[in-house]
């Protein structure tokens, strides 16, 4: 039964309820990670150009002990005249990597920073920050984002000061902001790579999982519109039936739902056998087997059994003449209960061996001894046999099977009658 209303894959609600939560996930670590190294980064790029900014000055301080001057134009380090010597400076880039600067004043003496031209930018001045951080507190200063000619550093600055304590000067240490984002885009995007990895790896895994739940939902769902339809005896998967969760329950219920509905809607309350709705159905499938017998039952003298014993005696002599009835037919055949005292059988053999069994079932009923009110009792029954005609119409064979079994009532019951023949017994 379906509504007019579009429906909504349960597999696809079941991906975006999995899916999402671990692509929201991943986007947060990535944004996450991304803000981590780049914290990192930055704390270890200060650390290392602090160490390299007070290297410089330490290296200075061992070519000559005196203090650094700005005189007529040279570059002084007490009586060490360092103008255009960038010997030290450059060893130290090549060791590090860092750029250094040795600043007197507010202008930039002695430098590794070179334009596009490949000209030392000395003679430039140094930003306001870094007068005031470092000339005006007295204190190193650390920035992300400094300008020196065309380019930008991550840059440390440490006070150069004389024997007396004054400030006369800065050791600069810096990192192109290039260089850093490409080796953090380097790291950054490693981690995007395996962020990615593990959302479609989850994803993958969610698609499994959800596929496996889809096909237990398809087989119950497939068990159920064949029970809508009327289709009992149907037995569920093993791919439902063999888990272990909620689902293997719920094929289990299903099933427990089959059973119970069959009970009610096939079989007569009283004696278990098929009812007339049923048995019509077992009909349209035993009628194509080459070899199918039907017989019409009918216990003789129904009415004086409740008439003389009462209805609940009449109740165990219809159940014990039904449970007969059952045994006789087996598993190739079926019984069910017609209306009131009659039966009707219906067995895949010829009309010849399903007599043979009928006989004994009677011998069996016939010689049953039941008590009622203190007082014992026996009955018979009276059966008509035939060969089913599948050129005839279910009606017509049962009629016809009716017209021998009362031929038999009408002469002296307690036997079968077969089409031009009369066994008594």
């Amino acid at each position: 039964m379906t509504s007019g209303k579009k429906r909504q894959s349960l597999l696809v609600l079941i991906l975006k309820l999995s899916v999402i939560p671990v692509l929201v996930l991943g986007i947060i670590l990535t944004i996450y990670s991304r803000n981590a190294v780049r914290s990192g980064m930055v704390f270890e790029i200060e650390k290392s150009l602090s160490g390299i900014a007070h290297h410089l000055i330490s290296s200075y301080n061992m070519v000559d002990a005196g203090d650094f001057a700005y005189v007529d134009g040279k570059v002084m380090k007490g009586e060490t005249d360092l103008t255009s010597d960038y010997r030290l400076l450059d060893d130290i880039k090549n060791d590090t990597g860092a750029d250094v600067t040795i600043c007197l004043g507010m202008e930039r003496c002695l430098t590794t920073v070179v334009d596009e031209n490949g000209n030392r930018l000395t003679g430039t001045a140094l930003s306001e920050d870094v007068r005031q951080v470092v000339y005006g507190k007295g204190e190193e200063y650390f920035s992300e984002s400094v300008s020196v000619g065309d380019k930008k550093f991550f840059a440390y600055y440490v006070p150069i000061q004389n024997h007396d304590g004054q400030i006369i000067g800065v050791s600069f240490a810096g990192q192109p902001v290039d260089s850093v984002n490409r080796s953090m885009n380097f790291i950054l995007q490693g981690n995007v790579i395996i962020c990615t990895f593990i959302v479609l790896l989850a994803g993958f895994i969610c698609y499994l999982s959800a596929q496996k739940i889809m096909t237990t939902i398809w087989h119950i769902k497939v068990f159920l519109e064949e029970l809508a339809r009327g289709k009992f005896g149907q037995e569920m998967p093993d791919a439902v039936t063999k888990r272990r969760d909620e689902m293997g329950e719920i094929g289990e219920y299903a099933v427990a739902v089959s059973n119970s509905l069959e009970e009610m809607v096939t079989k007569d309350p009283l004696t278990g056998l098929l009812n007339r709705c049923a048995c019509l159905i077992e009909v349209e499938e035993y009628q194509k087997e080459e070899a199918f017998t039907i017989a019409m039952g009918d216990i003789d003298f129904f009415k004086k059994v409740n008439d003389n014993y009462g209805h609940d005696k009449g109740d165990e002599v219809l159940k014990y003449v039904a449970s007969v009835l059952r045994e006789t037919v087996g598993e190739q055949g079926f019984a069910a209960r017609w209306g009131g005292e009659e039966f009707f059988l219906g067995l895949k053999e010829e009309r010849e061996k399903m007599q043979e069994q009928l006989e004994r079932a009677m011998e069996r009923i016939r010689t049953h001894e039941f008590i009622g009110n203190g007082k014992k009792f026996h009955i018979t029954v009276s059966i008509g046999i035939l060969s089913y005609k599948p050129e005839l119409s279910f009606d017509a064979n049962v009629k016809k099977a009716d017209e021998l079994l009362y031929y038999g009532k009408e002469n002296g019951r307690n036997q079968i009658v077969s089409e031009g023949t009369v066994c008594t017994n």
